[in-house]
């Protein structure tokens, strides 16, 4: 079941410690950045992503315009450059499900070259879960740019071995649009142990919880 989230600022079910946490990460910014566009220290992001304390409406509201505002991307080649450079698990994918592009990080886990993975559907590589999670982003609008991002967690099988495993992964979900105004989605996650999986899945109360952008 996919849990719906209207991305307000007076949603008691937005985990804002992990919007902001993943919105400064994924524009590469600095706690002390951050602080100066949204007026406060940065002791006060740090406290907030640590989830001691709840935002004012005055930043909620400031920070869903900031990650709506974040759909408008960049030049492909700038940020696809940085996905490929990525030490962790990340990697791009087109509506069809097509890899345009993965991360260092998803290589050492594939434990495949390059080559052998950009420009084939992701399906080859990643199961289980995943593949129901990308079903579930397609319905929900990711590739029409109905979503802010996606959060899921589940249990993937990686196919690329010649003994396929599966492992627990926690995954966040990005619309990016390219040049010619097709939209892709960049993919983060980590692999998890149990307990990890299992009080994150308490915490959120579903597998796949998407943000809307109205």
């Amino acid at each position: 079941m996919v849990q719906d989230i209207n991305f307000t600022a007076g949603s008691s079910k937005v985990n804002w410690p992990s919007i902001i946490r993943n919105f400064r990460m994924s524009k590469r910014l600095k706690q002390a950045a951050l602080a100066a566009d949204l007026g406060v220290t940065q002791a006060m992001i740090s406290r907030w992503e640590n989830g001691e304390s709840d935002p004012p409406d005055r930043v909620k509201r400031r920070m869903a315009e900031l990650v709506q505002d974040a759909f408008v991307v960049a030049p492909a080649p700038t940020w696809i450059d940085l996905v490929t450079l990525n030490p962790g698990i990340e990697f791009v994918t087109d509506s069809s499900g097509v890899l345009k592009a993965i991360s260092a990080g998803a290589l050492d886990a594939f434990g495949l070259a390059r080559e052998a993975v950009e420009g084939r559907p992701i399906e080859r590589f990643l199961g289980g879960d995943f593949a129901r999670t990308m079903e579930a982003l397609r319905s929900k609008g990711m590739f029409r740019s109905d979503l802010v991002f996606a959060q899921s967690l589940g249990s993937v099988e990686i196919k690329s071995d010649a003994t396929p495993r599966m492992v627990l992964c926690d995954f966040i979900h990005w619309p990016r649009l390219s040049e010619v105004r097709a939209v892709f989605c960049v993919h983060s996650g980590a692999v998890v142990d149990q307990q990890k999986y299992d009080s994150r899945l308490e915490d959120r109360g579903q597998k796949i919880v998407t943000r809307k952008t109205f």
